[in-house]
Order: C-alpha cells, then sequence, then structure tokens
C-alpha cells in the first residue's frame, strides 16, 4: 500500500516536490477508504480529523443557507488533497463534504499530520504554498460571480478547466467534470442559463462540444467572452 499511496502523492502538486524519504513517509501514515455516492465527509462547524486524498471518484464542497439552499463552492476531482486549512490553523470545517459519486480515497490522520510536518519540514512548506494557489482560485471564483455576466462566468470556468487537463490551446480537448447543473451550482446561476451559454459559444464556432467533451476551437475568442 505505501507504494500504491506514494504513487498517487507524487501527481499532487505540493507532493510532488518532496524527497523519497518524506514522499514515503507520507505514503506510510495513508489509510485507503471508499465512500459511496451521497456520504458526507464533513460539515461545516466539525473539527477537523484529517486530511483527504481524492483518489478517484468527485467531492463537492459546499455551504448550506438557513432556508436549506445549497451552493457547491467548488468540486474536487481526482487526484486532489481535500479540506487541508483547517489542518493548519486548528480551526473548524469553513465548509461542508460530499462524495458526489462512488469515490476512493486516502486519508491522514490530523495528528499524524502535525507529527510528519514537524519531523519533515519541507511538508508544510509544500502544503503552505498549496494553500495560496487555491486562495487565488477562491478570488477567481468570487469575482466570477459578483462581477461576470453569465456566458463570461462560463466561459471563465471552461478556460480554468482547459487550464486544469492541459489542453488551454486551439484545438484541445477536455471533459467537463460537471453537469450543467452543477456549473449552475457553482456559478451560481440556473442550469437553463448555462445551457444558453454553452449554445451561444458553439453557435459563434468558440467551442465544440459532444455531451461533456469540450473542444477549444478559439481559446483567443473564449479569452474575449470571459473578460465580459
Amino acid at each position: 500500500m505505501p507504494e500504491s499511496a506514494a504513487a498517487h502523492l507524487r501527481s499532487v502538486s505540493f507532493f510532488r516536490e518532496l524527497s523519497p524519504a518524506a514522499l514515503h513517509a507520507v505514503a506510510l501514515r495513508m489509510i485507503p477508504r471508499s465512500y459511496p455516492q451521497g456520504r458526507i465527509l464533513f460539515r461545516v462547524g466539525e473539527p477537523c480529523r484529517g486530511l483527504y486524498l481524492l483518489v478517484t471518484g468527485k467531492v463537492e464542497i459546499y455551504r448550506s443557507t438557513s432556508d436549506g439552499r445549497e451552493h457547491v463552492i467548488h468540486v474536487e476531482i481526482p487526484v486532489q488533497p481535500i479540506a487541508e486549512l483547517p489542518l493548519f490553523d486548528a480551526g473548524p470545517y469553513p465548509a461542508s463534504g460530499r462524495v458526489a459519486e462512488d469515490s476512493e480515497l486516502l486519508f491522514l490522520s490530523v495528528d499524524d499530520f502535525q507529527r510528519l510536518y514537524r519531523e519533515h519540514p519541507e511538508i508544510a512548506d509544500a502544503v503552505i504554498r498549496n494553500l495560496g494557489r487555491r486562495l487565488r482560485h477562491l478570488v477567481r471564483t468570487v469575482e466570477r460571480i459578483s462581477l461576470l455576466g453569465i456566458p463570461a462566468r462560463v466561459a471563465s470556468l471552461l478556460l480554468e478547466q482547459a487550464e486544469r487537463a492541459g489542453a488551454l490551446r486551439d484545438g484541445g480537448a477536455f471533459m467537463l467534470p460537471h453537469t450543467q447543473g452543477q456549473m449552475a451550482q457553482l456559478l451560481a446561476t440556473t442550469r437553463e442559463s448555462v445551457a444558453r451559454a454553452l449554445s451561444d459559444l458553439r453557435s459563434h464556432g468558440i467551442i465544440r462540444q459532444e455531451g461533456r467533451q469540450v473542444e477549444l476551437l478559439s481559446v483567443a475568442g473564449l479569452e474575449r467572452v470571459a473578460e465580459g
């Protein structure tokens, strides 16, 4: 199991730069867990239990309003760490996490994590760099929702997904990790508005789409739409 865990860790940006000794130390303490769709990993306000690493499947990070509505903040896809912020400030989970489809995760308890980063300071350095990337992503999300119209929000999300898939170029193709309904939750709009925006992008020759498969025909055109 440590070899398998180490292979997954190497695919995560903030673990990839660790020394072999530090990587092996983390892998030894990772516990494999399987969760069915709909399983709640943690709820907002609960004390942090540890670090989750999503290996297969999807996990939704969301908040609920007082009237029972949910807003999905983002959807995690493999291979990504989940809920690492409370590991550092000893605070509660700032949002809830739910398994969106049957998933395999690796789990590192908070006690093991604290022991590891004291023994291997490079682990803490790597996670802090990742938190910086997370903050930048959050800022982009807030800007997208508060400042942009629906077509610009959709275009911005497509650019982000293409970049994450290594397909940000004319002719680049990638699979959307979200349904139109999930995109609507992420962008604080309706599924119908997302569908119209995607249809407009297709009709203007900016993207080609078959189901969730998207091909970028004009990155420059998509960037113009994303700028609003």
